[in-house]
């Protein structure tokens, strides 16, 4: 059984290898030959006074490369308001880090495979899900990207945009200078070829643009409807950061998965601090058009179409991660790394029994 470390799996793949490896698996979902697993947030109160305790659980099965994937995360969560916004933060309290992991299981036999950090590939499978849309949705000839957020996540997105399109030129905004600053010195240093600048609005950000990309942690609406014009593509990598206006402006809606249009919540009566408005939005509107959304796995498998024309306006709304994405991006981790014999080896009779369970 393998143990790898987040900056193991940063050394043995890229975002075009997540753009490779996720693509079939997307098609194998959408014709019914791989299952994703529900995702479920078990939240009770925890002894912070503004924070909760949530415990997510994810997964999925992709027979084509005989891997089950399970990945759980145990977080202390608290919603604070940041430059005018709320946030949905996990607060780093083991010992000043976080707590994810993915476990990969083998289906044929049923063993243990790999156990490893959920951080780098989880970043990595959200950004190639919004590249993937992005590639069928979005105009050929693209050349301006705006790019909303500065955080983990927004360089996952730009690595990802940058992977499928040829921009010459993008726009970052994040409501703080500081990172945002930061944020543009190191996407400079990565990608000296493209002219990357600091913005200091979001509307100075989405002028020219071909394609806007928000990529926060907020949990109320950071892309306007007036932005939405006729060639753009419009990406987001959570359901709050849109609304139904912002859709009802596009032409061509694809969200991530049908399956699923946010996660359950199984909270414990009494939990202080839960902010339930924030799991209301157009997904679960009265008269919502949720379900009138083909989905990504849809669009790769060719039972749904992408940009017919310059002149539409695309949206792709990243309304829920799926487990099955480890499932492929895992399957690939450990490929790789067996190939190069990286990671720490654990017996494998630590993780199986001799007892009928």
């Amino acid at each position: 059984m393998l143990i790898l470390s987040n900056e193991a799996i940063a050394d043995l793949i890229t975002m075009r290898d997540c753009l490779e490896v996720l693509e079939p698996m997307y098609r194998d979902l959408a014709t019914g030959r791989a299952l994703p697993s529900p995702r479920v947030d078990s939240i009770s109160p925890n002894a912070h006074p503004d924070g909760y305790y949530a415990f997510k659980q994810m997964g999925g099965t992709w027979p084509a490369r005989g891997i089950q994937a399970l990945r759980i995360n145990s977080d202390v969560i608290t919603h604070p308001v940041i430059a005018g916004m709320p946030r949905r933060v996990k607060t780093p309290l083991a010992d000043g880090r976080w707590v994810g992991l993915v476990f990969l299981f083998s289906t044929e036999t049923g063993a243990l495979l790999a156990i490893f950090p959920d951080g780098v590939a989880q970043r990595l499978r959200v950004g190639a899900a919004n590249g993937l849309a992005l590639k069928h949705m979005a105009r050929e000839d693209s050349h301006t990207l705006a790019l909303i957020g500065t955080g983990w996540q927004a360089g996952a997105q730009l690595m990802a945009a940058l992977a499928v399109r040829p921009f010459t030129r993008v726009q970052v905004y994040s409501p703080r200078a500081q990172s945002r600053g930061a944020f543009v010195a190191e996407a400079r240093a990565a990608n000296p070829q493209v002219e990357i600048v600091d913005v200091d609005s979001a509307e100075r950000c989405v002028q020219g643009a071909d394609v806007i990309m928000a990529s926060t942690s907020s949990l109320v609406p950071v892309i306007k409807p007036e932005w939405v014009r006729p060639g753009i593509h419009v990406s987001c990598i959570k359901a709050q950061e849109f609304d139904q206006a912002v859709l009802d402006r596009c032409q061509r809606v694809v969200i991530h998965t049908r399956d699923q249009a946010k996660q359950m919540n199984n909270v414990m009566p009494g939990t202080p601090n839960v902010a339930s408005q924030y799991e209301t939005g157009w997904w679960n509107a009265e008269g919502n058009r949720f379900s009138t959304y083909p989905d990504l796995g849809m669009l790769l498998a060719g039972m749904a179409q992408g940009r017919q024309n310059a002149d539409e306006s695309t949206a792709f709304a990243n309304n829920i991660g799926l487990g099955l994405q480890f499932a492929a991006v895992g399957a690939l981790i450990l490929e790789k790394a067996r190939s190069a014999g990286i990671g720490e080896q654990l017996p494998d009779v630590w993780f199986s029994e001799d007892a009928h369970p």
